[in-house]
């Protein structure tokens, strides 16, 4: 019985990893600005990492990430059936106080989205744009603690176009998370000399919320 425990448990900690993530990330201290009944929320999304994974020959032990910059942009527009059809954004500017003002090609945020329903049922629509250019922020040294974006949108409801400006100032906020994953040995074995940074990463769930 012992010698059975003993090679569970061997197996068990061949296949675990324990994975530690720190992310800088900014969100807004304002109440969602509103163009059109449509609240707007930004939402900035690391796109850079740093990683460190300690690994011996039988057992991969853990990895601790940092999720940081550059940073990819996307704007959410929360709006109720049949009031919004689209938004898009015409102009935008990154302000960093005390440091920059960078407003950004168009060709980053070119395009329309449609709003459509977050769930069956519900009188709640959602429509989000990604930016395509993505944003440099200082926080390696902890230089850009704010960040504000300013945006021109035009949004089409119920009534025909209606034209607005966003101002969303943000601060830098930084939330852990760990997780444990088994995984079968042989995969565990392809990883080693790779770290986290190298696996690219999803884009998060977008929110349900402003």
């Amino acid at each position: 019985m012992r010698l059975l425990f003993a090679l569970l448990s061997s197996f068990f900690l061949s296949s675990c990893l324990y994975m530690r993530t720190t992310s800088q990330a900014f969100e807004a201290t304002v109440p969602a600005p509103r163009v059109a009944g449509a609240a707007f929320r930004a939402e900035f999304i690391p796109r850079g990492s740093e990683a460190g994974m300690t690994v011996s020959a039988m057992v991969l032990g853990g990895a601790a990430i940092t999720e940081n910059g550059p940073y990819q942009l996307r704007l959410h527009a929360f709006g109720q059936k049949g009031d919004q059809k689209w938004f898009r954004v015409t102009r935008f500017v990154l302000t960093v106080p005390g440091r920059l003002s960078a407003p950004m090609e168009g060709k980053g945020f070119e395009g329309s989205v449609p709003f459509e329903s977050l769930a069956d049922g519900s009188p709640n629509t959602r429509a989000s744009l990604l930016f395509g250019t993505r944003v440099h922020i200082n926080t390696a040294e902890h230089r850009d603690k704010e960040v504000v974006i300013e945006a021109d949108v035009e949004v089409m409801g119920r009534s025909g176009l209606v034209r607005g400006r966003l101002s969303i100032p943000m601060k830098r906020t930084k939330a852990a998370r760990g997780e444990s994953i088994f995984i079968p040995r042989e995969i565990a074995k392809s990883f080693r000399g790779q770290t986290p940074a190298d696996i690219p990463s999803a884009l998060p769930t977008p929110p349900d919320a402003p």
